[in-house]
């Protein structure tokens, strides 16, 4: 008889083996020649060798469903089993090179030949040093919408004139999961290959592989998922209502004539009144005749505002002819280059996209712009009052939307396919009904009375828009707490069920009957952050591979920013061996630290008690943890002090035994303080230094601790080091080309 013994250090063993171990009681059942005995997540399997084959095969077979579904069901194992008999698998793939699974089903790797070689170093060594450039990749395309308080802005237009590789200061403020959150730094990722995300609605974002986003797990719970593990039905989170807009009203134009005449043009400041005629003409107008600015209408009001901008210059509005009765035209090389200036586009209709001036006014000026495009552009339909925008511009229809997102209005964005002389045409077209075409009407409206009179008045809210999915897990356990009368379970029987994903609405009305009761705990002050956040969540429909240049910010704290209304996030590998390691208990504990140094601030600066002061300095570490360890059992680790993240500067004094540690941006450690780190290891303990020299934020005259360390301590024994350089850079050619060039520099003195 054989025996084999297994370790499960993939997943959690519970959800693995069933309650009970039902599960692999059924495995059992299935192959009678073989018994199984589960301790924690140790499988000891005997029997026969070949049996022995097929159950290791069925257990690995099980958890990968486990990864990609997050839930392993009765059927599931049935399914594998009948898979099995037939000598097949639901899916294979190598998992030699895996370090960690994630709770998501995403899987931790070694991406270079160093970072491979930085595995077996830190299985061979007690201390390592990992020493070399930055290279997350973390990246989202260029045309993705950022809102900052400059307005709703392209990522790539944040700092002009970068190239590959690029990482300059960059201090502006863009809106974030819980509010506005200041920004550090700019990053220009060069060209990289992206994934392109679809969801339900035509929302849609592109990044790099490696970029998290926001996703709602089918237990309730928000976690960070890399575009590359996401799979069409996922939840993606988008946030809406923001209302930050910019305070650049601006415009220092002026033109002056050629002494053959015509009048002069300027204008100091866009106003809501002509930013309204603006949106006018990128809806019906054109700027493509030599000197000239057209606009065709039918209605006299869109033709009034339209005179009346143009008589702000001492300028008349003609018809254009005859034949042609509502084509109305300005005949001024002046008036033309202002709109150019604006950012109005010159091409033809496919081209046209919202100015960048208006992306970067105020509120009152965007709104003015979006009413003159709907009355231009936009209908409302008479039966049901569904108010739409059409235009055959992709990148116009992409921005309004993301533009109305901002202003709390969800817009559904679909392909309308038709023909238009005799060939197939394509435009894009915004849709808005219910609740959300009210909250239209209410936040930016129409000005044409026709098209005014036609509103529907409706509070209903969306079916599977206004709602909030995975979510009666959380309303049972947060009931449970209390004791509540018979009407009071039987108003809220539907959602802890899960018969009905409640609205937004009933949130807050089930926490205010909680509340009252006298509810506490975490599934509580969850569904409280559920409702404040107000997060839209909409399945993913399509996943698709694209190149594009790239590009990413640096947002200390909780490293989170909306764009194209998607919430993303911006060290990986060292965390995923510490995890590794307590997960098949070869440490007690993890200990994260990094020093807490940024350019331009100290702690004693920052506003709030302790926990608030180094929170910014330590979110990253909290970051990459939560993308491997479940939330409830991180949270039970830190309470426990099983995975401790601390300032450097409280390590001194402490011995670690048994203990993973961590030392993250270590170029920013004294040598005071690296001596006083690589001191702290005690029995049974590994650590791992992580940092580059090349980007220290010490104060000017203070030696890194990581370069010192280096020097001194090589052909000590039991410490490894790894030099990462420019093939370990997870970003563009032209980075690996960047670092090359510096070395040059450094080579030649």
């Amino acid at each position: 008889m054989a025996e084999r013994t297994l370790t499960i250090d993939a997943v959690e063993p519970l959800l693995l083996f069933g309650f009970n171990d039902v599960y692999l009681r059924k495995i059992e059942a299935a192959f009678a020649d073989v018994r199984i005995v589960a301790r924690g997540n140790q499988v000891k399997l005997l029997g026969d060798a070949n049996a022995l084959d097929r159950v290791e095969r069925v257990l690995s077979e099980l958890t990968m469903v486990l990864h990609r579904n997050g839930t392993l069901t009765e059927r599931d194992v049935d399914t594998v089993l009948d898979l099995s008999t037939l000598g097949q698998g639901i899916q294979r793939a190598d998992r030699s090179d895996v370090i960690l699974y994630t709770p998501a089903g995403g899987m931790v790797k070694a991406k270079t030949p160093n970072q491979g070689r930085l595995v077996e170093l830190a299985r061979s060594h007690d201390i390592v040093f990992a020493v070399g450039p930055a290279g997350t990749g973390k990246c989202v395309a260029g045309d993705t919408l950022v809102i900052t308080d400059g307005g709703l802005l392209p990522i790539a237009s944040l700092v002009e004139g970068t190239e590959a590789g690029d990482n300059p200061p960059l201090r502006c403020t863009v809106a974030g999961l819980d509010g506005p959150e200041s920004t550090s730094h700019f990053y220009d990722g060069g060209e990289s290959d992206t994934v392109r995300i679809r969801v339900r609605r035509g929302f849609a974002i592109e990044a790099t592989p490696e970029h998290p986003l926001l996703v709602l797990t089918p237990d309730g719970s928000l976690e960070w998922r890399r575009a590359d593990a996401l799979c069409r039905g996922d939840m993606l989170a988008l946030q809406r209502g923001q209302r930050m807009f910019g305070t650049d009203d601006r415009v220092d134009f002026s033109w002056e004539p050629a002494p053959s005449g015509g009048r002069a043009v300027s204008l100091d400041r866009l106003d809501p009144a002509f930013a309204y005629v603006v949106g006018l003409i990128v809806g019906d107008g054109c700027l493509s005749p030599s000197r000239s600015v057209l606009l065709s209408t039918a209605d006299e009001e869109v033709r009034h505002a339209f005179e009346e901008a143009a008589a702000r210059f001492g300028l008349q509005v003609r018809q254009r002819s005859a034949a042609k009765p509502h084509d109305y035209i300005v005949n001024s090389q002046g008036l033309r280059d202002l709109l150019v200036h604006l950012g109005c586009s010159t091409g033809p209709a496919a081209t046209k996209q919202i100015p960048d001036t208006i992306l970067r006014a105020p509120e009152p000026v965007v709104v003015a712009f979006l009413q003159g495009l709907f009355d231009a552009d936009g209908t409302v339909a008479k039966r049901d009052g569904v108010v739409s925008l059409t235009t055959v511009s992709e990148t116009l229809a992409q921005q309004v939307q993301t533009l109305l997102l901002n202003l709390g209005v969800v817009a559904t964005r679909a392909v309308k396919r038709g023909r238009y002389a005799g060939r197939p045409h394509y435009s894009f077209r915004l849709t808005m009904a219910g609740a959300e075409a009210e909250r239209f009407h209410d936040r930016v409206g129409f000005r044409l009375a026709r098209k005014r009179d036609r509103r529907k008045t409706s509070t209903t809210h969306n079916v599977n828009l206004d709602v909030v999915p995975h979510v009666a897990a959380l309303i049972d356990r947060a009931v449970r707490l209390v004791t509540l009368s018979r009407a009071q379970h039987k108003r809220v029987y539907d959602y802890r069920t899960g018969r009905r994903a409640p609205s937004y609405a009933k949130p807050g009305d089930m926490l205010t009957m909680l509340d009252a009761a006298g509810a506490v705990g975490e599934a509580v002050d969850r569904l409280h952050a559920f409702a404040d956040r107000h997060l839209l969540f909409l399945p993913v429909e399509s996943l698709e591979t694209g190149r594009a240049r790239v590009y990413d910010l640096t947002v200390p704290g909780t490293h989170s920013f909306v764009a194209n209304g998607f919430v993303n996030h911006n060290t990986y590998t060292a965390v995923a061996l510490a995890v590794s390691a307590l997960r098949s208990r070869q440490v007690k504990r993890i200990v994260l630290s990094r020093p807490a140094v940024e350019a331009g601030e100290s702690l004693g600066f920052l506003p709030g008690d302790f926990r608030d002061k180094i929170d910014p300095y330590l979110r990253p570490l909290y970051d990459a943890l939560e993308e491997m360890i479940p939330r409830e059992k991180l949270r039970a680790y830190t309470d426990q002090n099983t995975v401790e993240i601390v300032p450097l500067a409280y390590m001194r004094g402490r011995t670690l035994s048994n203990a993973f540690v961590i030392l993250d941006e270590a170029q920013n450690a004294t040598t005071a303080q690296m001596k006083m780190f690589l001191t702290r290891l005690g029995v049974g303990s590994r650590a791992i230094v992580t940092g580059d020299a090349t980007q220290t934020d010490l104060p000017r005259r203070s030696d890194s601790g990581l370069i010192e360390a280096t020097r001194i301590l090589r052909g000590v024994d039991g410490i490894g080091f790894l030099q990462f350089d420019k093939g370990d850079v997870v970003r563009h050619q032209l980075v690996k080309d960047i670092i090359d060039a510096y070395e040059r520099d450094s080579n030649d003195g």
